[in-house]
């Protein structure tokens, strides 16, 4: 394996290792923005529950975004492998 190939697989590591915080970021943001709108400007609370799961909503489809992303990146790099 040369070099290039070690930081590509190096490169993969660090996307999928973003995963998890992704994953909390939307949720927390969500909330966030959902707790600011109920006290500030007395929404009712059906708004921090929404906002939560769009945050949810949000990191889910970028995750799987990634995870796509590997998977081609992991497919083409098998297809390298094995050609002579």
């Amino acid at each position: 394996m040369d070099k290039k190939e070690i930081y590509k697989w190096i490169k993969l590591g660090g996307l999928l290792s973003f995963i998890p915080f992704i994953m909390a970021a939307g949720p927390l943001l969500g909330y966030w923005v959902g707790d600011y709108l109920v006290k500030e400007w007395n929404s009712p609370f059906v708004v921090l529950i929404l906002s939560l799961l769009v945050g949810l909503l949000v990191s889910l489809r970028e995750s799987i975004r990634i995870i796509r992303l590997a998977l081609k990146f992991d497919k083409h790099s098998k297809e390298l492998m094995t050609k002579p």
